[in-house]
């Protein structure tokens, strides 16, 4: 691994403020921290709609609560950080979410509500989180010089998959020692600091273009920067596979529970999701220390896509515990690297007047994928596979607890969970042949750096901080005064 290559040294003692990756280091961590604890909210309430609500339509609408709003508002969470500025983003996103979280505790206290509110308490808590994702993406170029790019973006999957793999091992300890109510007071402690790290820190701000209309909707902010992505078909390929690969995780949330509780108890559920996060935050130390791939494209995007198909192709090969904790270790590894590559990518190919923007659209790709495979696993499963793993109606020995085919009994084994092994393999399978198609037959993607000159020539960009003039302000020649 490597850091971002960078033109020639040049003078840029007034292109960021002199404290920005400090900034950034502070911002990314309380942002973490606040993020981190929102996530835990449903850990913490013990919330599982799948045995909360029992008529479908309830699980409906608790499922549509906690996750459609995001891919939604997403874009336009990212054209009010573009046209408002990330630390007012920041700041609605954190004091909204202090005002829910105190909300709920008072809810848990007086006992009022129930399951419902505290999903819905999830829900508004994801919508104010579109605000937090955009702005903590797009600030990147804004603080960092570029050739750290590579490394401010190493940690980004975990702000949103730490507690997601670490969760359940995370509650199990909390709750054996401290009542719901008292971490989610401990919650709002830490988005008092995030709050307290954004009042205190110099954002840069970034001037809009004259073309860029200042009176025009949120609505068609969004489609400029669409128009702007859809131009760049490299950019646009590169979102897709980005958007196949968390469709790709939403299937293996309920296909690798499902493998790992066949042939191990709830525990072993545990063990394999701690072992992913592990993987997680060994690849995002290596990154904030050596850098992404020096090939974006070709070693960060495709390279780890085609790691992350064969571990779970190997995860799934005759699974046991050790197996599969080993492939998920490999396989989010991968899928931190693969993220890690993109965002530097946008970073330098994307005018930071347009970030809030295209990261919004690609936060709405990824989550609506993620949402339908996700969704598609779980029918699969209603359709085809009881609670046992074998096929609904007809009893253990004639589903997927006995596989009868000799060839693929030598490749997914015999016994509980198979079903669902057989799912990760093909999965790993597809995803390794969309790699090899996109490597040899996309030329859009594989000459994307190449093809499109980076936005920031210089190692920093020149920008502005809040108390300086806009970004674009020239300097007064020599011997002239400025009005």
């Amino acid at each position: 691994m490597t850091t971002v290559k960078t033109g020639p040294p040049q003078d840029r003692s007034d292109a960021l403020p002199a404290s920005g990756t400090r900034t950034y280091v502070r911002l990314w961590l309380s942002q973490w921290l606040a993020c981190a604890a929102v996530s835990f909210t449903v850990f913490a309430l013990e919330l599982n709609i799948y045995v909360d609500f029992d008529p479908i339509w309830l699980i409906v609408i608790g499922y549509a609560i906690l996750f459609v709003p995001f891919p939604i508002l997403s874009p336009f969470a990212g054209a009010f950080v573009d046209r408002y500025g990330h630390r007012r983003a920041l700041l609605i996103s954190n004091i909204g979410t202090l005002l829910n979280l105190m909300v709920l505790v008072v809810v848990m206290v007086t006992g009022v509500g129930g399951a419902l509110y505290a999903v819905s308490a999830a829900g508004i808590s994801t919508i104010f989180r579109t605000l937090q994702l955009a702005a903590i993406e797009s600030v990147v170029p804004l603080l960092v010089p570029k050739r750290h790019y590579g490394r401010a973006n190493g940690p980004r999957m975990l702000m949103t998959a730490t507690f997601v793999l670490a969760g359940p091992l995370f509650s199990y300890l909390l709750l054996s020692v401290a009542a719901p109510v008292t971490i989610v007071l401990a919650e709002c402690l830490l988005v008092v600091l995030a709050i307290y790290v954004v009042v205190t820190s110099r954002i840069p701000v970034v001037k809009r273009p004259d073309g860029d209309a200042p009176h025009q909707s949120l609505r068609m902010d969004v489609v400029d920067a669409w128009r702007h992505l859809r131009l760049r078909r490299g950019l646009l390929t590169m979102v897709g596979f980005l958007a196949l690969v968390s469709g790709t995780l939403g299937a293996l949330e309920p296909a690798s529970s499902g493998a790992v509780l066949g042939f191990s108890p709830d525990g072993g559920a545990i063990v394999v999701s701690t072992s992913c996060w592990l993987g997680m935050v060994v690849a995002t130390i290596l990154m904030v220390f050596w850098g992404v791939p020096r090939k974006l494209v070709m070693s960060g995007l495709l390279g780890a896509g085609l790691v992350f198909a064969l571990a779970l192709c190997a995860a799934a090969f005759r699974p046991d515990l050790i197996l599969m904790s080993a492939g998920g270790f490999i396989a989010m590894g991968s899928l931190a690297v693969i993220i890690a590559s993109f965002q530097t990518v946008i970073h330098l190919k994307i005018q930071p007047h347009l970030l809030g923007r295209v990261f919004g659209l690609k936060n709405t790709s990824v989550t609506l994928s993620h949402i339908v495979g996700d969704v598609g696993a779980i029918a699969l499963g209603v359709a085809f596979l009881s609670s046992d793993f074998s096929y609904v109606g007809r009893p253990p020995g004639e589903g997927w607890d006995d596989v009868s085919s000799p060839i693929l009994a030598a490749f997914i084994g015999d016994g509980p969970g198979r079903g669902w092994a057989l799912v990760i393999m093909l999965i790993g399978v597809g995803v390794a042949a969309v790699v090899a198609l996109l490597a040899t037959r996309s030329r859009g993607l594989r000459r994307l750096e190449e093809d499109l000159p980076d936005v920031i020539p210089d190692d920093q960009p020149r920008q502005s901080t809040e108390d300086l003039a806009p970004v674009g302000a020239t300097e007064p020649a020599p011997g002239r005064q400025s009005v």
